[in-house]
């Protein structure tokens, strides 16, 4: 009955005494709407009495409009002495509202709106704040024009300035204590998704921080601290990064609810949804101010209802995660449809509505946070079943290898006897020419590397012999490739019988044949053991219808163990032995640097 009454009743002067702490002005304000935008103060105090009662509408939220709207409030004093008072516009998104206190001294013009750079505003405070000073028994008339692309709410409160003050800290606390645990969350998950790279974490260290900055343009803090200056441009910050805070909590919900492997229906939903929610998040920063901003209602609310139906068919599948995560947007759509609702003048504005997207976010928001926490911890209790379950499987195997080792154990053991003899067997003919029974190049190389050491540690020198037997192709080619292997055979027999124990006789290939002797004296030594082994190999050959003989050309170099190397070595035994080839073959020659033509006669034996 006391609303009703209220209601009914015509605005009359509003008489302060200066005992009142914050009054409404709803019921004493008169309204006007100037569709043209034409109307100045000057035009506005001629149509008094086209100025409607205020009181006769719900509240004072004209929703989404270019109407230039006037408000005009009669006041006077009764007080005995001077008193302050502060007219505060608490819709802080207001683009422009120009403050005109008229009386009989002139008018008094004041400034605010978040489109005027910070410094311009005539009170510095987030929302449109004016001042008043009132000596007793004055009268003045009020008028406050507005405009603004955004939902024009003109909720407004006429405060005693040490009431506002107080009230002031107290909403600055709220606020504080509000982004400050948007600032905690956000960095508690950005430690996490460090740490465990967990993309779950950075999408929702995104989707805080982007819907933090949009609450900061909607509560005014954002123009006051971080972008006084933008004006006209600041506009965007609120719709952008609230419609990107949709986009990402659509990605933040598919990871989180793991939806491309538990739902692939709703994950493509999900996906559409997002890029649609990113095309209006760009959208936002090319159409008018007005449009982008109701185009950031519809989608806030949109996608916070899709998500809520995500939860709501998730928690029917049993997806782990999925009811916390339910409850929390719960709390968000709730804060978003009522701010949507008051935003199109649908309900009324309230301390509720006017911050309800806040006191759902942050509920949602902490919610969220302990949601991936319980999921961390679902997850970390399936690996560590996963683990004991692996554990067991292997423990089961080992069980088995166990009783399989046994059984192959005695397999292993006889056949390790038969691979060794296996592989001693293998060695001996991987060092050993398979014809002649000699020893190959692999063997030659091993023997001579260890005997260059000898030799250098013993401070001796080491005779390379190289022999090449002569005209043996003919022999090949007139007696066939049977004699030749005879031949060479016994070539083999003749060299191993001339060898000392420590010598070493090998087969090069073909009719090549090459001796190593250590403890050699000097050059003479060396031609003798060459003279040797020709003698030994110019003996007539028997075989099994006659016999035949062969000659051969034999190169011999000398090294002290260091120089020549074994390459050099090699190379000058090659050289020594095509020098006495040339010379006449069937002799022995020594190689000597100082050698200018092959019949030189210098270490050079015929027989």
């Amino acid at each position: 009955m006391f609303v009703s009454t209220l209601a009914n009743a015509q605005p009359a002067v509003l008489i302060l005494d200066g005992s009142e702490a914050g009054i409404s002005l709803q019921t004493h304000a008169y309204y006007l709407r100037d569709p043209q935008r034409i109307l100045t103060i000057t035009d506005i105090q001629d149509h008094d009495a086209d100025f409607q009662p205020a009181n006769e509408r719900r509240d004072l939220n004209f929703s989404y409009t270019r109407d230039h709207v006037w408000l005009r409030v009669d006041i006077a004093s009764a007080a005995k002495e001077p008193h302050s008072w502060v007219l505060e516009m608490r819709y802080a998104s207001l683009d422009r509202v120009s403050f005109f206190n008229i009386s009989s001294d002139g008018i008094q013009q004041q400034h605010g709106g978040d489109t005027l750079p910070y410094r311009q505003r005539s009170f510095p405070h987030r929302n449109p704040v004016f001042s008043i000073a009132l000596e007793p028994g004055e009268e003045r008339s009020l008028y406050i024009l507005t405009h603004s692309e955004g939902s024009l709410s003109l909720d407004n409160q006429l405060w005693h300035t040490a009431a506002f003050n107080e009230h002031n800290q107290m909403t600055y606390a709220l606020l504080a204590i509000y982004f400050g645990m948007l600032l905690a969350l956000a960095s508690y998950n950005l430690m996490l998704f460090a740490v465990l790279g967990e993309r779950s974490f950075a999408l929702y260290v995104c989707f805080v921080v982007s819907f933090g900055i949009g609450m900061l343009a909607i509560n005014g803090l954002g123009a006051q601290y971080l972008w006084p200056n933008l004006g006209e441009t600041g506009n965007r910050i609120l719709p952008f990064f609230l419609s990107l805070s949709a986009t990402v909590g659509v990605l933040f919900a598919q990871s989180f609810l793991d939806t491309a492997r538990r739902a692939e229906g709703l994950n493509r939903v999900l996906s559409i949804w997002a890029w649609i929610a990113m095309s209006a998040t760009l959208l936002t920063l090319v159409v008018d101010g007005q449009r982008a901003l109701q185009l950031m209602s519809v989608i806030g609310l949109v996608t916070t209802l899709v998500l809520f139906v995500t939860g709501i068919i998730c928690v029917a599948r049993r997806i782990p995660g999925s009811l916390i995560f339910v409850f929390a947007w719960l709390m968000l759509l709730a804060g978003a449809m009522l701010l949507a609702l008051r935003n199109f003048s649908l309900i009324p504005s309230t301390f509720l509505t006017v911050n309800a997207m806040q006191i759902g976010s942050a509920i949602e928001m902490l919610l969220l946070s302990l949601g991936l926490a319980a999921r961390f911890n679902e997850l970390k209790r399936l690996k560590e079943s996963a683990q004991r379950q692996a554990l067991r499987s292997q423990k089961q195997v080992l069980m088995s290898l166990l009783q399989q080792e046994k059984i192959l154990e005695q397999r292993v053991t006889e056949r390790t006897e038969a691979l060794a003899q296996a592989n001693a067997r293998l060695e001996m003919l991987a060092m050993q020419d398979p014809l002649t029974g000699l020893a190959n190049r692999t063997a030659l190389t091993q023997h001579l590397q260890q005997a260059m050491l000898r030799t250098e540690r013993r401070n001796e020198l080491l005779a390379l012999v190289l022999i090449d037997l002569d005209s043996f192709k003919a022999i090949n080619d007139q007696l066939g490739h049977d004699i030749g292997d005879q031949v060479l055979k016994q070539v083999a027999v003749r060299l191993k019988g001339c060898a000392r124990e420590t010598d070493l006789a090998a087969r090069l290939g073909g009719d090549e044949f090459v001796l190593i002797s250590e403890g050699i004296l000097d050059q003479e030594d060396a031609l003798r053991l060459g003279e040797r082994l020709l003698d030994a190999l110019s003996l007539p050959i028997a075989l099994d219808d006659g016999s035949i003989s062969v000659g051969a050309s034999i190169g011999i170099s000398l090294t002290n163990g260091i120089q020549p190397d074994i390459e050099a070595l090699m190379r000058h035994a090659d050289q020594a032995m095509y020098l006495r080839k040339r010379g006449g073959r069937n002799g022995v020659r020594l190689y000597s640097p100082e050698a200018v033509s092959p019949f030189s006669a210098d270490n050079l034996r015929d027989r």
